[in-house]
């Protein structure tokens, strides 16, 4: 399946959540998985700015201030410690994510929209990278679309099942495809020497110089499952229905880029299944080291990771959206440091921890709180 936007994919999982959850933050500070803390892994929680609408992506910004991607109305907005909000772009029918800040650069991504957002787009849209500067200033540093539509690096992957029956087949066609050319680059990360982004729709990484050339970083793998009862129940909820024959297969699904980090020569970055059931639990984080390629698994089982956070000390935290978690990754799995509904970005400065929460709710948030 296509990757689509978040908000869309995950409609009737947002009403469902809006209708049964609690407070945005119940129990904040609770560890879990059975990792204890001599205190609470995060305190002083602070709700900085309501109202949001499709909060997905969020940055550190100038001044103490912070850079909130509001996707689906196609805006970009700074909020200041106080919460008073001012809209640094606007671009109704747009989608606005990927936002990032860097020596007194905003770098976000601006994808144009399909007339349904749930269904694949009939013809490959425009999707920037684009830059603001202090003074206002906006460039479009690249299309991926470009890109994408020149190499389409995973053009040659077979997602699905690929060792199936011709008569299995024939009944769930669903079962197989091959990598289409589509972009949809939702984060960024610069640097000194360009900026890195992560592509969720062509489920690649590239590298974007300060003059517009386009570099595959990196082409994500597919990721294997196996089709058991929770696929096929899941598959059902989505109007699919998987024959008997294929149960017990492998399933190669679309492995999703939702968030990429840098930290020294490490890119880190986390997966997100594009299909089937984003729900499943079925989310990774990796990182990939720059000069070398080589890859490494730094936690599995993570329920719709959408946001990758690193700190000074090199401690990773991720955000789970359908999970109602912020994590922290340690050598021995994983442990929550704060409970907050529908997280879908977190990022940290210091010993400052900030995360868009509700993000997929009428009412998103911004929400600050110090982190051990």
């Amino acid at each position: 399946m296509r990757f689509r936007s978040i908000a869309a994919s995950a409609a009737a999982a947002a009403l469902a959540i809006t209708l049964t959850s609690g407070p945005a933050l119940a129990h904040p500070g609770r560890p879990g998985n059975g990792h204890g803390h001599s205190s609470p892994p995060t305190t002083h929680v602070v709700d900085v700015a309501d109202g949001l609408i499709s909060p997905l992506k969020v940055s550190f910004g100038p001044h103490g201030s912070y850079l909130v991607a509001q996707s689906m109305a196609g805006m970009l907005t700074r909020i200041d410690a106080r919460g008073h909000q001012r809209a640094l772009v606007s671009a109704p029918g747009k989608e606005i994510a990927g936002v990032s800040y860097s020596r007194g650069i905003t770098y976000y991504t601006q994808n144009d929209q399909a007339e349904n957002p749930e269904e694949p787009p009939s013809t490959l849209l425009p999707a920037k990278l684009k830059s603001l500067d202090a003074r206002g200033r906006t460039r479009t540093l690249a299309d991926l679309s470009i890109f994408e539509k020149r190499h389409d690096p995973d053009g040659g992957t077979v997602y699905g099942v690929r060792r199936i029956s011709s008569t299995c087949l024939d009944q769930a066609p669903f079962l197989q495809s091959r990598g289409e050319v589509y972009s949809h680059p939702y984060s960024t990360a610069p640097t000194r020497h360009g900026v890195y982004v992560g592509d969720a729709g062509a489920n690649d990484i590239v590298h974007v110089s300060p003059t517009g050339h386009v570099r595959l970083v990196k082409s994500i793998p597919a990721e294997p499952i196996t089709i058991d009862d929770a696929v096929v129940a899941s598959a059902a909820a989505a109007g699919m229905v998987v024959p008997d024959c294929a149960r017990g297969l492998t399933y190669w699904m679309q492995a999703v880029p939702t968030d990429i980090e840098l930290r020294g020569n490490w890119l880190y970055y986390s997966v997100l299944p594009g299909a089937p059931g984003e729900e499943l639990g079925h989310g990774k984080v990796y990182r990939m080291h720059l000069h070398s390629g080589r890859t490494e698994l730094l936690a599995s089982g993570l329920q719709t990771p959408t946001g990758v956070a690193i700190d000074s000390r090199g401690t990773v935290y991720v955000s789970e959206l359908f999970g109602n978690r912020i994590s922290r990754i340690g050598h021995h799995g994983t442990t929550t440091v704060a409970t907050p509904v529908m997280p879908a970005d977190v990022e940290v400065s210091g010993h400052s921890m900030i995360a868009v929460a509700e993000a997929l709710m009428p009412s998103g948030k911004l929400v600050r709180m110090h982190v051990r």
